[in-house]
């Protein structure tokens, strides 16, 4: 993405073999980088000087009066300030409003689907033993969907409804215990246009005995689920486009797993190159059920040994994990799905997210539907800003620091962080930095436009742009989200 005139004509002249189908026009606002990369002057791909970017942050520009062209593939062909062009008179145009921003597409690291239909409820009850979270509310829920097609087929399209509504054009989702309720959220994400990670929850202990699976069965329909994926939406090595749908290794967590079923996950996932996903190090309790099971062993060097940490895992919470297990994370290059809301009912403790960030931690956000109730990724950033200055908080306690000194910096978050998180550091994360997460010519065009609505005040006189655009991240929600676009679609939003 350059900004050079000339240059332009000749991304123009190169995208003459590709046929342009629609423009946005209007304001754009993108990561174009790691928010704590060394490098801490503006992207090097922008000239400062430019009166049509603002920085909000070096790695944060606010593109305005800008057109973004988007090829029948679906991908981007052309990003730059606006011009006439002769091929706008062929092409369908969406321009937005003046405090409008388009920006890429929400990447929710953690969604529990079939406990959507309970979402706002349970948040006093603890996650493990009697009564609690999981006996009480997450299994009965999933084991519910088994006998009842019409229920999961309607729960699933609205749980896909509810995320595009709210900008989340891809979604890493587990789903049940169960093949068929799974293929159901497949067919749901499809019928929506949505891009997402499934995979079929595995357990094969410490379950209840009507809602377990022996180890070959969880295997078994696992790969029944990978292939289904593969006959419905394409397998990746083979379609010319990217496919909507992934499939997800998805072992729930240690304690519902025997060493044989981590194993084998493990080796089928090496054999496929799949995605993988699970919890880890998510509670106290659940830290110390697995040191019980396991030998007294921490969660990260668990999942190392059955071959579950990879370039392509996604780690849900991590609040627990100790130095060495998150220095094992940066190594293996496995991503931590950070999920402030749901952390702060059931792990007792925030995430030091900044902190990994900075050591080289790749780190995205997640909703943790049910755990936390709301699906809107917006939520999830303001949740994970406000969780930041909770540590701080507790280090200036410790410390008996009354005066926010230099350091404080050191843990705290803002809107532009978690911006970043929700979008380009959930595409790294998912390792799908070349295909998702900001406006580079080539990546799929996935997208949100979120607009001051009856909602947010905007001051005309007082407020700049980039002003409007902390509003919208601090006060919109559903209301504001008046486009949605996944590889190039138009899937939410009036023409």
């Amino acid at each position: 993405m350059s900004t050079n005139h000339h240059e332009h004509k000749h991304h123009l002249k190169i995208d003459d073999e590709w046929k342009i189908v629609r423009a946005i026009v209007g304001n754009f606002v993108h990561c174009t980088r790691h928010p704590f990369a060394v490098d801490e002057s503006p992207t090097s791909i922008i000239h400062n000087d430019r009166e049509d970017v603002v920085f909000l942050a070096p790695f944060l520009p606010l593109h305005l009066n800008h057109i973004l062209a988007v090829c029948e593939e679906g991908k981007i062909r052309y990003f730059g300030p606006f011009t006439p062009f002769a091929w706008l008179k062929t092409v369908e145009i969406v321009t937005l409003p003046p405090y409008a921003f388009c920006c890429p597409g929400f990447i929710d690291l953690h969604h529990h689907a079939p406990q959507y239909a309970y979402a706002g409820t349970a948040t006093d009850r603890l996650l493990t033993g009697p009564g609690g979270w999981l006996e009480e509310y997450a299994f009965p829920a999933e084991r519910s969907l088994r006998d009842n097609p019409e229920q999961t087929r309607h729960l699933f399209q609205k749980v896909v409804q509810a995320t595009l509504q709210r900008g989340t054009t891809s979604v890493v989702y587990f789903g049940t215990l169960d093949v068929v309720p799974c293929q159901q959220l497949v067919d749901a994400v499809l019928q929506y246009g949505q891009r997402a990670w499934v995979g079929k929850v595995c357990m094969d202990r410490n379950a209840p005995a009507d809602y377990c699976q022996p180890t070959q069965q969880n295997l078994t329909e696992t790969q029944q689920l990978v292939q289904y994926i593969y006959e419905t939406a394409g397998k990746r090595s083979t379609s010319p486009r990217l496919p909507l749908v992934f499939p997800l290794i998805t072992p729930r967590f240690i304690p519902t797993c025997t060493p044989e079923l981590l194993s084998a996950l493990g080796d089928y996932a090496r054999s496929e190159d799949l995605h993988i996903t699970t919890h880890i190090s998510e509670s106290i309790d659940e830290v110390q059920w697995s040191q019980a099971l396991e030998g007294g062993a921490e969660d990260a060097t668990i999942l190392h040994q059955h071959g579950l940490l990879t370039r392509q895992s996604i780690l849900a919470h991590g609040v627990w994990l100790s130095d060495t297990a998150a220095q094992l994370l940066r190594e293996t290059q496995s991503a931590i799905a950070h999920c402030p809301l749901s952390n702060f009912f059931f792990a007792n403790q925030s995430l030091p997210c900044r902190k990994l960030l900075e050591q080289g931690n790749l780190v995205g956000l997640g909703t943790d539907i049910a755990g936390g109730y709301n699906p809107s990724m917006l939520s999830a950033c303001r949740c994970a800003v406000i969780a930041s200055r909770t540590l701080d908080h507790q280090r200036q306690s410790l410390t008996n620091q009354h005066e926010q000194s230099s350091s404080a910096s050191s843990t705290l978050l803002d809107y532009r962080h978690a911006f970043y998180m929700a979008t380009l550091g959930g595409a790294y994360a998912l390792n799908m930095q070349n295909h998702l997460g900001n406006f580079e010519i080539g990546k799929d065009f996935d997208a949100v436009v979120l607009t001051v609505q009856s909602n947010i005040f905007v001051c005309p006189r007082r407020d700049t742009m980039a002003d409007i655009f902390q509003k919208l991240c601090n006060l919109a929600d559903d209301r504001n989200v008046s486009h949605v676009f996944v590889a190039g679609k138009q899937v939410i939003g009036s023409s």
